[in-house]
């Protein structure tokens, strides 16, 4: 990617601003909702019960008085259909390369056959894997007479007998798995919350594109998205592509009064939006105004066949996005580090969207293991409740089904083992960021139902053995991608992190009997890991997923701890050969920095995260390893079993290391409820000095340590309602506002403190 862009990107920002891409820092919150209120349309439905590689049929008999002069249906399946209309089969879409390819909305005009009478639609959809929907318009004369929605009838071929019955409305046209993901949906999508706002973004570089062109090498020019030029060779079809300076959520719309026609594409890189568009919408002669679905992008090509010899257009971004107020803040001596803080930031905050998403172009969709590392990074950001509390509740709620909350539920969340762990350590973090009683008090009943659901997977040796047979994953990663010893064993080091977890909060309720029951299950998983999973040498295995999931959940020894370190999480261990995510290395750097290595973890943050930003990261990948090739580097990177322009280059469970840098390095942590009481526990990884905010609900913590020589001198704020226990590890003579501590800690009280710390 161009490092010029990268330069223009940050021009003529104020000096104050921290090295932020988000264009939304520093804005006001908007008061009013910006997205009009558009009337109901149609509904995702599917069967009542959603399977892989499942078929059903959906059908509506409707009437019509008078034959409309035009009539046009709109249908999208997701994956696949066949259309008919009163038994004749209209279209269909058959499986292939692109299963995207639902994005595309088929449309039919049926004027023709609409005759007074009585008519029936019946679609027949088939799931290829994943969720799974049915969409579909018909418009008669300029308004819709049929929508697809609770009235039509379902019939699922997937069980035997096959079983017909009211449809399952699976969600608003524009929400659930598919997002704004529709082109060629004849209105605006009337699903995006009021909660969400639109910013307009000028595009800030233009490059012409002929075919085959290296994405790298592109000659950039400053632009603010105006175009009036020629074809630059005659007879040929050329393209026109813009940068928009960072990754954006929403759409490019492209003005034009020419007459043109032609087709405009976004793509998070260059090489996406020039080869392969993920989003894309055709214009013609008489559209004066184009817009690509909502999805991410930061880039647009323009596209015009050989007929096309000159083109005048406009074209900009409007960006939506979920209004944030950045509470959190880090600085330090170190600018590179400083940017790793905000990109996290902002990457996280590019997922809070209708839901909390894991990415805002794929897949759009709540997955709690994404959640667990983006809501720690929002607790530490923002401190955003409302986006947290929805996104937890409707992901613990799909996996209930239709159960009440104290029955077991009917799978694990988003039918993971892991993530269901996720959910209960997420519910906690976010417990001891908030301090939301009332919240927790209504998952009450849902915490209890899911560790009674969990305890059906531990096997006869008292080892989590994924009896309910759901998909034991744990990271893009041989061998942990699919039910394997390695799976197995870290999953179940995460069920004695979920059982703490569930344990600290039934106990916040004043539930102790079952709080003393979870903290006695932990104990019994923690000793059956001990019976049966240590390998050779105090170790797990040798990969660094299975031992760093171990240090997190605080099952090791100190044996072990010293074992993992010197066979595995050390720098120069074969473990760092073997490909790991940016969402499990996440995981890594919090085990490293529990065992005392955060100059390690800062040596593999500048190099991993750090690497990602030197390649023209603005957000942070899905996937990324330092090995891959840097040439047009999107198509070579790797995720969800697969390599190229899909992996997104926007993934909430990528941005961990933000909390590292709060966690460790400022070192300030929650201890109890709220912020009552914390942990200020400093780490300045051979930094000069670092500096930064915490943001509490009755205020911010801020604190500041510098290196004087052989001692460190620092200054902390503490806000009403919290009191915190402050420790430098590595200082044992502690010195407060003038008064030596008694030993190597302070507790700290409202009010802003002195510091200083040295080593004797």
């Amino acid at each position: 990617m161009s490092l010029l862009v990268l330069a223009v990107a940050f021009a003529g920002a104020a000096q104050s601003r921290p090295p932020t891409l988000d264009p939304t820092y520093g804005r006001p919150i908007p008061k009013n909702a910006l997205t009009p209120k558009l009337p109901p349309d149609a509904k995702w439905i599917w069967a009542n019960e959603t399977q892989d590689t499942q078929s059903v049929t959906a059908d509506k008999t409707f009437h019509v008085d008078k034959q409309p002069a035009t009539a046009m249906l709109y249908v999208a399946v997701d994956n696949y259909m066949v259309l008919l209309l009163d038994g004749k089969t209209l279209g269909q879409t058959v499986a292939g390369s692109d299963d995207m390819s639902w994005t595309h909305v088929q449309k039919f005009d049926v004027g023709s056959s609409l005759t007074p009478g009585d008519h029936t639609i019946e679609i027949k959809g088939t799931n290829a894997g994943g969720p799974a929907g049915i969409v579909a318009r018909l418009q008669a004369d300029g308004k819709p007479i049929v929508v697809t929605d609770k009235s039509w009838q379902i019939t699922d071929m997937g069980v035997n007998p096959a079983t017909t019955g009211p449809a399952t409305e699976e969600a608003i046209l524009g929400e659930g798995a598919w997002g704004g993901q529709l082109t060629g949906w004849p209105v605006p999508l009337a699903s995006v919350p009021n909660y969400l706002h639109h910013l307009p973004m000028p595009a800030v570089a233009i490059a012409l594109a002929p075919d085959n062109a290296d994405p790298d090498n592109l000659d950039w020019h400053k632009s603010n998205g105006a175009v009036d030029m020629g074809s630059p060779t005659p007879g040929k079809p050329w393209k026109v592509v813009f940068d928009f300076s960072r990754e954006l959520s929403g759409r490019a719309v492209l003005d034009q009064s020419a007459g043109l026609s032609g087709s405009v594409g976004c793509g998070e890189s260059i090489g996406e939006a020039t080869q392969k568009p993920y989003t894309s919408a055709s214009f013609g002669p008489g559209d004066k105004e184009t817009d690509t679905p909502y999805s991410a992008s930061r880039y647009a090509c323009v596209s015009f066949p050989a007929s096309v010899s000159h083109a005048s257009f406009h074209i900009g971004f409007d960006h939506l996005y979920y209004p944030v107020t950045y509470r959190g803040s880090f600085d330090s001596s170190d600018p590179l580090m400083n940017s790793i803080w905000y990109t996290g930031a902002y990457t996280a905050h590019l997922c809070m969207q209708q839901d909390i998403w894991d990415a805002p172009k794929r897949d759009r969709a709540r997955w709690m293991g994404d959640l667990h590392v983006s809501g720690e990074v929002i607790n530490n950001a923002f401190l955003d409740k409302f986006l947290m509390e929805q996104t937890m509740s409707r992901l613990r709620a799909d996996a209930q089904g239709s159960k009440p909350d104290g029955q077991q539920p009917g799978s694990h969340v988003n039918g993971i083992p892991g993530y269901s762990c996720a959910w209960l350590a997420g519910l906690d973090d976010f417990y001891l960021h908030t301090g939301d009683l009332d919240y927790i008090k209504s998952q009450h009943d849902a915490i209890l139902s899911m560790i009674e659901f969990m305890k059906g997977e531990i096997g006869p040796d008292g080892t989590f053995a994924d009896l309910h047979g759901e998909w034991d994953y744990v990271d893009w990663s041989p061998d942990f991608d699919k039910d394997t010893p390695q799976t197995r064993a870290t999953t179940h080091f995460f069920f004695i992190k979920a059982a703490k977890s569930a344990a600290d909060l039934l106990g916040a309720l004043g539930d102790n009997d079952n709080a003393a029951k979870c903290s006695a299950w932990a104990e019994e998983l923690t000793r059956a890991a001990q019976a049966h999973l240590v390998r050779e040498h105090s170790t797990f295995g040798d990969r660094r997923q299975e031992n760093s999931m171990a240090i997190f959940s605080g099952a090791t020894t100190q044996l072990e701890n010293q074992a993992i370190y010197q066979q595995v999480l050390n720098l120069g261990s074969p473990s760092w050969k073997q490909i790991a995510t940016p969402y499990y290395n996440n995981y890594v750097i919090a085990a490293l920095s529990e065992l005392g290595h955060d100059d390690d973890v800062a040596n593999f943050v500048r190099s991993y995260w750090g690497g990602m930003i030197q390649e023209g990261a603005t957000t942070f990948w899905e996937g990324y390893d330092t090995s891959w090739d840097k040439h047009n580097a999107h198509i070579h990177l790797g995720a969800d079993d697969g390599y190229g322009y899909f992996v997104s280059l926007c993934h909430g469970w990528s941005a961990g290391v933000t909390n590292w840098l709060t966690e460790s390095v400022l070192g300030v942590k929650p201890s109890t409820g709220g912020f009552k009481t914390c942990l200020i526990t400093p780490h300045l990884i051979k930094l000069k000095w670092i500096s930064g905010s915490v943001p509490t609900p009755s205020g911010v913590i801020k604190v500041r340590f510098e290196q004087d020589g052989s001692r460190v001198k620092g200054t902390v704020s503490i806000p009403v309602g919290t009191t915190a226990r402050l420790q430098l590890d590595g200082y044992p003579s502690l010195t407060v506002d003038g008064q030596k501590s008694a030993g190597t800690f302070s507790e700290l009280t409202t009010g802003t403190h002195q510091i200083v710390a040295s080593p004797n």
